[in-house]
């Protein structure tokens, strides 16, 4: 049985000249580099190492990201949208002030991960494990009854607009407008 060889990236321009031949970073060795700001969209990161990498300001969507190694990133104002994030180490990362958006985080790892001032919408955190995780200040949509460890101070849930009801109301009033208006005809 043959293993596969972790492809060693030095540069961020050298996993950008990458990209522009396939989309496929399947167990690539990223860790440790800058590559704040960058957009990693439909790509394949499954079991990709980004340790200790500077991925703040990234835009992470659509990507399957799963068993990938964040342990100790950086992911400071990071957006993460459509992701699986399945089995994920995330341990020790710094994700404040992250908007993370229909992320599957099942089975993660946010071990002392650090999501102050973050936003969690519509995420998966089923078997997911945020002992010591930091929530300061975050607001989520998430039901956090699923993970395997709650955060120990449950961020605050997202509120609707106080006019979400007014404009709801608008509709149907709309709708019924229309109705009796193509029935006098």
């Amino acid at each position: 049985m043959e293993t596969a060889t972790m492809k060693k990236f030095e540069s961020r321009e050298e996993i950008l000249e990458s990209l522009q031949e396939e989309r496929n970073l399947a167990g690539a060795d990223m860790s440790g580099l800058d590559l704040s700001g960058i957009k990693l969209v439909g790509l394949n990161l499954k079991g990709a190492d980004l340790h200790e990498s500077n991925l703040a300001n990234a835009r992470l969507a659509f990507a399957d990201m799963s068993n990938v190694n964040l342990a100790n990133a950086h992911l400071e104002d990071a957006r993460i949208g459509g992701a699986s994030l399945r089995n994920a180490n995330l341990r020790g990362a710094d994700m404040t002030a992250a908007k993370v958006t229909a992320v599957d985080m099942h089975d993660a790892d946010l071990t002392g991960a650090d999501l102050s001032e973050s936003r969690l919408i519509a995420v998966d955190v089923t078997g997911a494990d945020f002992t010591d995780a930091k929530m300061a200040n975050a607001t989520t949509l998430v039901e956090w009854k699923d993970a395997k460890v709650q955060p120990a101070d449950l961020p605050e849930p997202v509120k609707p607009p106080r006019w979400l009801p007014f404009v709801f109301a608008g509709i149907v009033g709309l709708g019924v407008f229309l109705i009796l208006r193509r029935r006098k005809k």
